[in-house]
């Protein structure tokens, strides 16, 4: 069951970081040869697309997390471990965050809309600091 719990938790990540990575470095700016309507109905449908998968993958990230959280790190001491683990998942949920922010359909967030390319740029630079933590805490 774990190693299927891993490999749950490993691909929900990969295709998470990697959807945020498409966005931010090939879609957002391959939209500038679009003109205005052609940008506006492509980016309804990517991000129509996006906005399921990437609440899919934060369901499976936080279900196999809790479950390796237990399963690995509960009756580990307080310690680097815990410290590194806290602060792995207090990115992963700002990268949570950002990821609902962009992709829930609520008016309220246009203005944090409007700044896309910046919250995809700081997402994916925090998602790539949870990857280097979780690769750290899997060598110790």
């Amino acid at each position: 069951m774990s190693t299927f719990v891993q490999w749950v938790h490993v691909s929900a990540a990969v295709l998470g970081v990697g959807g945020i990575a498409f966005l931010h470095i090939i879609i957002l700016p391959s939209m500038r040869a679009l003109n205005p309507d052609q940008r506006e109905t492509l980016l309804k449908a990517v991000l129509g697309k996006f906005r399921w998968v990437s609440w899919s993958v934060i369901l499976l990230l936080l279900i196999s997390g809790l479950y390796n959280v237990r399963q690995y790190y509960w009756e580990v001491p307080w310690g680097r471990a815990w410290l590194l683990l806290t602060i792995k998942i207090v990115l992963a949920m700002l990268v949570f965050a950002i990821a609902l922010g962009l992709s829930l359909p609520l008016n309220f967030l246009n203005w944090f809309r409007a700044r896309r390319q910046m919250w995809l740029a700081i997402a994916l630079t925090l998602a790539m600091i949870v990857i280097l933590i979780s690769a750290y805490l899997r060598r110790t």
